[in-house]
């Protein structure tokens, strides 16, 4: 009875619209998530920054119900600031935990970004299912040396972490340089993106 009470109430206020900017949206929604979090525990749990952020992941991305996803992730996040996410997605007890940090950080000496994303993954609980992300490119040619060297590094500490490992670059990308037609800004996804990004993440958790 309580826990319909609060999937009724999280249903309301999910009803109600938000006609303000998208960060103060997303700020909005992730207070419901949480909040039906307490009462239904979420199959998937989101640590990022703004590109997953901003991702709609419970309306059809990865799951038909809102209520199995709880997205931690803050837009501007650093991997640092993705690994006390990743702490705290231990109280959800998700079946799976994706992860994608790093886009704040490229331009960080590389053995800084090495050492926070080590940190990192040693916030995971051990035998929790993690999917990571690989750094994507951005549309500037600038970006591209510093994000492949960090992928680089982030996929061999992923690997020897035994998550899972998603690299969206060769299907949004060519020569290290994101496609505009995939992209709001030079660096944010459009909904395209998302789809694709979506679809990558759907073939692990359907393994």
């Amino acid at each position: 009875m309580i826990a319909s009470s609060g999937l009724l109430l999280a249903f309301m206020l999910g009803s109600v619209p938000v006609i303000f900017s998208q960060p103060v949206r997303h700020a909005y929604l992730q207070m419901i998530d949480r909040q039906i979090a307490k009462v239904a525990p979420p199959q998937f749990v989101f640590a990022g920054d703004s590109l997953t952020a901003y991702g709609n992941w419970g309306s059809g991305m990865v799951a038909r119900n809102p209520f199995a996803v709880v997205n931690l992730a803050e837009p501007g996040a650093s991997i640092d600031e993705v690994a006390v996410q990743v702490a705290r997605a231990r109280a959800f007890h998700g079946k799976f935990l994706l992860v994608m940090a790093g886009t704040n950080d490229i331009h960080q000496p590389l053995e800084q970004i090495v050492c926070n994303f080590a940190s990192l993954l040693g916030k995971v609980p051990e035998g929790q299912r993690i999917i990571v992300t690989l750094i994507p490119y951005t549309s500037f040619r600038e970006d591209a040396g510093n994000i492949t060297a960090a992928n680089r590094e982030i996929k061999r500490l992923a690997e020897q972490k035994g998550a899972d490992i998603i690299d969206i670059n060769s299907l949004l990308s060519t020569n290290g340089i994101l496609h505009r037609e995939l992209t709001t800004d030079g660096v944010h996804f459009n909904q395209k993106a998302y789809q694709i990004w979506s679809s990558e993440i759907l073939k692990h958790i359907e393994e």
